[in-house]
């Protein structure tokens, strides 16, 4: 077959030759990753960090962080602990060794990340203040996420809005805060929504590489769900095969396999009869996932959970309020599609496209594999995603319309999470000061000369806290 260079030294089919089909699949794939580089994992085009934007960026995480913590009621975030962080994670730091600690696992997969902030804040603050480290250090976690957000959608969504509206509900989300209360065990459900964005990122500097590497490994070794995104991680290598996205990449499989070497190893506590049909879990996007996401789960009768994650009735005053606001979510999402076709708006298709089946998928995934409850914490996730699609689609051109229709969804999206700001029907909200527990169990220890342990208890997760930590 004869093929020519044309003037850019380009190869192409001599005229009156047909390419045969090796030729003809290099060539898709070359369109495919070209295709992929310029609209999904676009490289940033903005100027050089300065101190301006680093000192910046600490305010919002900052800010970001106390606004998640002010959310909690009671003793708040900062003067209590509860589940995974108390039954399993500050219980095992008080009587086990760090690295026995950090391999222990929970449910089925490793806890990594948790389990060494832990440490860190006992080591740092002792019984007394390990707690109030531990919720800070969560709530700073949903802020980087936020932050992550706000960076990596610089190139498809340029305008400042925009990327706050995308990045701001991850502190603020106004689901599944019954369950994802500024502790390190849920944070994985927020960290999601930071893999898509990892993934999607291509920073400049060496800097911001390997700490998306890092953060990467981090994530997926505390959770497992991150699988949910290999599809996503193959379309980075089509479109990047750089030193960085390699590293990324490998990030994300070497957490994997660890969390998989528990099943491997046959050491997994997780049943191995947990099985949801896929069909109910889409019917439960449909009826429960998205609007939760548009109006915020106190409209929608609130979690549908107890504090142990078994189903409770909703609290529904009208049926019919409670059909009409299913219906009015997927209204919603149905405007903003035509709206999007209609060109009224510039939408990013390939980003909102990206964006909205991997809302789909993670919800999927997270309870396929599992109890068939629809668990507050598994819509998170999800409703970030769906929120990204939607402003991806809504992204304003000049015009009479201009910002109208991303200024309605904002609106909208702003009523829901001031009337799911504030929540105090949780475990977190209802827990003792766990001063007050640190200074009866001091008490305690002074008292009984032979005491070795006190136990703290709450709802169905307790401590055991060792005397020689408080005499």
């Amino acid at each position: 077959m004869a093929h020519v260079a044309d003037g850019a030294g380009a190869v192409r089919q001599a005229p009156g030759r047909s390419a045969d089909p090796l030729t003809r699949r290099r060539a898709a794939a070359v369109r495919l990753a070209n295709w992929l580089r310029e609209e999904v994992f676009r490289q940033p085009t903005g100027s050089r960090v300065t101190w301006r934007k680093v000192l910046a960026a600490i305010a919002f995480v900052v800010g970001g962080a106390a606004l998640s913590l002010a959310r909690t009621g009671g003793p708040g975030a900062l003067n209590s602990i509860w589940i995974e962080d108390a039954g399993n994670f500050l219980n095992d730091a008080l009587h086990k060794s760090v690295m026995t600690t950090l391999t222990t696992q929970m449910n089925g997969y490793y806890d990594v990340a948790p389990r060494a902030i832990t440490a860190v804040a006992l080591a740092a603050g002792g019984v007394k203040f390990a707690p109030a480290i531990m919720a800070a250090a969560a709530a700073l976690q949903y802020a980087g996420y936020a932050l992550l957000a706000f960076v990596a959608s610089g190139p498809h969504l340029r305008r400042l809005p925009l990327r706050l509206l995308v990045s701001v509900p991850a502190v603020v989300i106004p689901l599944g805060y019954t369950q994802v209360n500024n502790d390190l065990a849920t944070v994985q459900f927020i960290a999601l929504y930071g893999v898509f964005w990892l993934l999607v990122w291509r920073p400049a500097g060496l800097a911001a590489k390997i700490t998306a590497a890092v953060v990467m490994l981090g994530i997926t070794t505390t959770s497992i769900l991150a699988v949910l995104f290999a599809p996503l991680v193959v379309l980075r290598l089509i479109a990047d095969r750089s030193k960085a996205a390699i590293s990324l990449a490998a990030c994300w499989a070497a957490g994997i396999l660890i969390q998989w070497s528990v099943q491997l190893r046959g050491l997994s506590n997780r049943p191995d009869n947990w099985y949801t049909s896929p069909i109910w879990v889409l019917k439960n996007y449909v009826t429960r996932a998205v609007p939760r996401a548009i109006f915020g789960e106190h409209a929608l009768g609130g979690p549908g959970t107890n504090a142990e994650g078994k189903a409770v009735p909703l609290h529904i005053t009208s049926q019919t309020t409670h059909d009409l606001l299913i219906a009015g979510a997927w209204v919603v999402v149905v405007v903003v599609i035509v709206v999007a076709l209609a060109r009224l708006t510039d939408p990013h298709w390939p980003l909102a496209i990206t964006a909205g089946a991997f809302s789909v998928i993670v919800f999927l995934g997270e309870i396929v594999n599992n109890l068939p409850i629809v668990q507050p914490r598994y819509v998170i996730a999800p409703a970030l995603l769906l929120y990204l699609a939607i402003v991806a689609m809504l992204r304003p051109k000049p015009g009479a319309i201009g910002w109208l229709p991303v200024g309605a969804f904002t609106a909208l999206l702003l009523v829901a999470v001031v009337s799911n700001y504030r929540v105090t029907d949780n475990g977190r909200a209802q827990s003792p000061a766990w001063t007050s527990v640190v200074a009866h169990a001091q008490r305690e220890c002074v008292a009984h000369p032979t005491l070795t342990t006190v136990l703290y208890q709450h709802a169905w997760w307790q401590v055991f806290i060792p005397c020689d930590r408080l005499r």
